[in-house]
């Protein structure tokens, strides 16, 4: 039985990875020339799986890569624990040669080996322990960011660290972060850096505000939705795994229903197949994209109604207002005076904290709600 083509909701690669030839080539051929790369995109555009692709290229050219995924950190001591042991994993070294590169890097450095734990996913298999007191923990993290530069010029290869989730250190005293980082960064000659994440307000305050410590310090790389002609190949191709016929018009349904958001596109394929084997035909009818699509609102039902009982009355205000008045801008006199939010400032905190919830995205200077299928909930809503 031929199982459902359509991945989402997880790193995708290969043949499940919606080409992006041009997006893909160009981070290669960046980062092969040692350049930072600061990679943009809202949730759920696929940067991750992107990044891995990358990387998966880079290795091919005898590059080191490190991914060091930064959600997790929720201190300094986890910081440092999470960046020593994406480099432990990345195949820069034996593992008894890192460690005695991080003892003679931080010479007061308490060290525990669990090297049982390296293979397993969000484990850990050096733990350090930097000190109690707020400066020591400080001066050894500042330390620890010329870890891979060391380690690099040891092994005389090029390493390549991607951050991702970047914008969490803002939580940890993250100017000071910003600022050690950039101290060391800047005279790296052998590892180049991809700072990465999907609050692009955080992220653009971090590298295009002047008076940031980490301003300009790397390539802007916007990544966008994939080009129709590219989704709608790759969900003909797809279809045609299971023998299943998807005509022009029904991809372009499909396409114009999610507006090629990757994410939402391939959750709504998903369920367009389901509705296919369900029915026993091969052939995609536009019944089975209403279907699909009434489908994913019925299994979001819940988490869509408790998020919007989460919500502060002035942001009901605005998304509601938002689906009744799609076409205007949210901040033009027309649009608050028919909503009710009547000063700018009320429509600006409002409009900041649905984005900073990932809900609604900035783009062209006005906002969109960001979730396909939370827009069609909120419609049926009002």
């Amino acid at each position: 039985m031929v199982k459902n083509p359509f991945e989402f909701g997880t790193v995708v690669s290969d043949e499940n990875f919606t080409d992006r030839k041009n997006d893909l080539a160009e981070l290669v051929e960046d980062l092969s020339a040692k350049t930072n790369i600061i990679l943009f995109s809202p949730r759920r555009y696929g940067k991750t799986s992107l990044i891995f692709q990358v990387m998966k290229k880079l290795q091919k050219k005898d590059i080191v890569c490190v991914y060091v995924d930064l959600y997790p950190a929720t201190s300094k001591t986890k910081l440092a624990n999470i960046i020593t042991n994406a480099i432990a994993q990345a195949n820069a070294g034996k593992l008894d040669e890192i460690v005695q590169t991080i003892c003679d890097l931080i010479p007061p450095v308490k060290l525990t080996l669990r090297p049982e734990a390296i293979s397993e996913v969000n484990n850990i298999g050096v733990e350090l322990e930097l000190s109690k007191g707020k400066e020591d923990i400080d001066t050894n993290l500042i330390k620890l960011y010329d870890l891979p530069e060391i380690i690099a010029k040891k092994k005389k290869k090029r390493l390549v660290v991607i951050f991702d989730e970047f914008q969490e250190i803002t939580k940890l005293d993250g100017k000071e972060i910003e600022k050690n980082i950039r101290t060391k960064i800047q005279h790296h000659k052998n590892v180049s850096y991809v700072f990465m994440g999907s609050q692009i307000h955080l992220l653009s305050q971090m590298f295009n505000d002047k008076d940031s410590a980490l301003y300009r310090s790397g390539k802007p790389f916007n990544l966008s939705k994939i080009p129709k002609n590219d989704f709608s190949s790759f969900i003909k191709d797809k279809f045609k795994i299971d023998k299943i016929q998807v005509s022009e018009k029904n991809i372009d349904i499909i396409l114009q229903t999610t507006d090629c958001h990757p994410y939402y596109t391939q959750q709504l394929c998903h369920e367009v197949w389901y509705c296919c084997k369900t029915r026993g035909t091969k052939i995609v009818k536009d019944s089975d994209i209403s279907n699909a699509i009434d489908q994913v609102i019925k299994n979001q039902n819940y988490a869509y109604t408790t998020l919007w009982d989460s919500l502060k009355e002035k942001q009901r205000i605005l998304l509601s207002s938002m689906i009744s008045l799609e076409n205007e801008k949210i901040f033009s006199a027309s649009f608050r005076d028919k909503c009710g939010l009547s000063a700018p400032s009320t429509v600006a905190r409002a409009a900041d904290a649905l984005e900073k919830k990932g809900l609604i995205e900035k783009k062209d200077n006005n906002y969109f709600i960001s979730d396909t299928f939370f827009k069609e909930w909120l419609k049926r809503m009002f």
